[in-house]
């Protein structure tokens, strides 16, 4: 499954991320993604694989609910990250089951 993503210096969107739903997959996809930015200074990239994946597993939780499929079928991730939102996506994704 080969996805996509736009990257920026403070975004980084994967589009169907929800395709990916194991934390292995996750990380393998976040170092591609970061070896293929070597050098580059994006402050997304700053963001541990941990918080990312936390998030990413969020929107997957709430896509597999089919919970604002529109907005959840993609992770937008966002460089500095709002305190209450880390709270949010660290709880959520533990609900999510592991695979």
């Amino acid at each position: 499954m080969d996805l996509t993503y736009s990257i920026s210096d403070r975004f980084l969107s994967i589009k169907e991320s929800h395709q990916l739903q194991t934390v292995d997959e996750m990380t393998a996809f976040l170092k591609r993604i970061r070896c293929e930015n070597v050098g580059k200074d994006y402050a997304i990239l700053r963001r541990t694989d941990s918080n990312i994946i936390h998030e990413w597993r969020a929107h997957n939780l709430f896509y597999d609910l089919h919970v604002l499929r529109v907005h959840t079928r993609t992770v937008d991730l966002e460089y500095p990250q709002r305190w209450w939102f880390r709270i949010a996506y660290w709880l959520a994704s533990h609900i999510y089951p592991h695979r």
